[in-house]
């Protein structure tokens, strides 16, 4: 039995040649293949920057408030923080951020960092 491979050129029946090279097993016309469907496939996601500890004013600008509408909430503890001290510097993650604007309360009010 002979294999037929079919070039891929431009024209018409581009993606019935592509295909068919594809069954036949030509790896030319899978990456041609590949290079069609390409425009109607959705961009790849971004890579996503790994959770890590935010200042109250990069937490504000990450949640798209201000710095003191940050502090009412954390007042009313509505958002989880941590502090080393009490009244000392407040620390965020952003996933708690994000719950926070999901409208999900924390677990546990206030934790201080170990």
């Amino acid at each position: 039995m002979s294999k037929t491979v079919a070039t891929v050129g431009a024209g018409r029946n581009e993606p019935r040649e592509a295909l068919a090279a594809v069954i036949a097993g030509d790896e030319s016309g899978l990456r041609c293949l590949a290079e069609l469907l390409a425009p109607y496939l959705p961009a790849p996601a971004t890579p996503v920057e790994p959770d890590r500890w935010l200042t109250t004013r990069e937490a504000a600008v990450y949640a798209g408030t201000s710095v003191n509408a940050l502090h009412k909430v954390m007042a009313a503890r509505e958002v989880h923080f941590e502090q080393d001290v009490p009244g000392g510097r407040a620390w965020f993650r952003r996933a708690d951020i994000d719950a926070w604007r999901r409208g999900e309360r924390p677990g546990s009010r206030v934790r201080r960092a170990a």
